[in-house]
């Protein structure tokens, strides 16, 4: 991984040599990691720079599968104003021009970033925590709000994650770890702080506190609420499943409530219509086969029935979080929690259950009779979830609704992929690309 480091006040960038060929800083780090793990990513490039830095975001991420390596450039700032490097020059990009260096890409994206400097020009899909100076500026932010709260704080802010669509931040204090959030403003995601602070109102037992939110700059402060659950049994699946089902039927009365608090309204008419313009995006469907393509067109009319006949049944549109699973699940003072509500929206209570209707697709003789197993394993969840809505439905029908509903789900989740990716730079659309199409292919698949 190499490190793009921006000189604290000038337009120029940190470059190494070695005779007369040049390079970026590099590390390696010889254990699998994602691209949003800021933290193991800034400790091995401050053991590397020996100086203090705060990641703002890749410039380039490429994967190799079958030498199982990662080549990364990340963009860093310097933490303080002043400092000394030990090994290295600083170059503007006239000065540039004339260098040559070890891997060629490396220089036209050195002149990349170097532009954007001298211009000020940031790309205007650029989120803010990508940015110089915004760390310093939150950590400013939570000192505050902390010390008026009366929370004594232990250490700075350190990153959880950091990625396209959002930043998370952890501060130890003497009250346990307080969390930091910030998420992207994109065209489906709801105002979380808002939402969050809503839900947790509503629900106390089952969403983390909220401390304090800024609702302009879309931030939020969470109290310790532990870290996801590890128990991933039948059993505590069963409970959760349960439980979540009876926060979405509470929720069915309080639609005008969490509009309000800024859910998008997701309902199966606005589904219906969104249908043809995600079928119609090139983009969207960039990395489909043609025949695929074909089939995708073929199926608009079927959709649009679907979701009316899905629309017959009694089944109320509730809160559905957006993105249901265990990693977004915790257990904290012998609650489960539910966390990280960015696309929380109004519509279909069935469609957060991807995990049930989708299974991972498996090749060897084994793989399979656990996919059997597991096939199983989710029956029985389907069925548990179901039985909490016989008030609405008889079971025959709930049935035959959740198996309405399946596809439904697919194409739900494809057009929020559709939408983040839409609203991404270039450079980090890769990072949603292959589950929109995963979602498309399900679609067909289901129908």
């Amino acid at each position: 991984m190499h490190a793009l480091l921006l000189h604290p006040s000038q337009a120029k960038i940190l470059i190494r040599s070695r005779g007369h060929n040049h390079y970026l800083p590099f590390i390696e780090i010889n254990k699998g990691i994602w691209l949003d793990n800021f933290k193991a990513i800034k400790n091995a490039m401050e053991t590397e720079l020996n100086l203090s830095v705060n990641i703002l975001h890749y410039a380039s991420y490429r994967v190799n599968q079958k030498q199982r390596k990662i080549k990364a450039i990340y963009i860093l700032e310097p933490q303080d104003s002043l400092i000394k490097v030990e090994i290295g020059t600083w170059y503007d990009r006239k000065s540039l021009e004339n260098l040559s260096f070890i891997n060629p890409e490396e220089k036209s994206i050195i002149k990349k970033y170097l532009l954007e400097l001298e211009n000020k020009n940031i790309p205007k899909l650029r989120p803010p925590w990508a940015q110089p100076g915004w760390l310093n500026e939150v950590s400013y932010w939570i000192k505050n709000e902390l010390k008026q709260l009366g929370y004594e704080q232990l250490s700075p802010p350190e990153y959880v994650k950091s990625w396209s669509i959002s930043c998370i931040l952890q501060v130890k204090t003497t009250a346990g770890n307080i969390y930091f959030k910030e998420a992207s403003i994109l065209p489906l995601f709801c105002h979380e702080p808002k939402v969050t602070a809503e839900l947790a109102n509503l629900f106390p037992e089952h969403i983390p506190t909220v401390i304090t939110i800024d609702t302009q700059r879309h931030w939020m402060l969470l109290a310790d609420f532990g870290k996801s659950i590890n128990n991933r049994s039948l059993k505590s699946r069963q409970k959760i499943y349960s439980l979540f089902a009876q926060i979405q039927i509470k929720s069915a009365k309080l639609r005008e409530s969490l509009l309000a608090a800024g859910c998008l309204d997701r309902g199966l008419d606005v589904l219906q219509s969104q249908i043809e313009p995600l079928v119609n995006d090139k983009n969207s469907l960039s990395q489909l086969s043609k025949i695929e393509i074909d089939r995708l067109h073929n199926l608009v009319p079927i959709l649009k029935n679907l979701c009316w006949q899905l629309a017959d049944y009694k089944i109320p549109a509730t809160l559905v979080h957006g993105d249901l699973h265990l990693g977004n699940v915790a257990f904290y003072k012998n609650n489960y929690l539910f966390f990280d509500w960015t696309d929380s929206c109004i519509s279909h209570p069935f469609f957060d259950f991807f995990e049930l209707f989708f299974a991972r697709r498996r090749q060897s003789l084994l793989s399979r009779f656990k996919s059997l197993w597991q096939w199983k394993f989710r029956e029985s969840l389907r069925d548990l979830y179901l039985s909490q809505w016989i008030q609405y439905e008889p079971p025959e029908r709930l049935l035959e609704a959740w198996n309405i509903a399946k596809p439904l789900c697919a194409l739900h989740h494809a057009i929020t992929y559709q939408h983040i990716i839409a609203s991404l730079e270039p450079r980090a659309k890769q990072e949603f690309e292959s589950a929109l199409a995963i979602f498309l292919r399900e679609i067909i698949r289901a129908v």
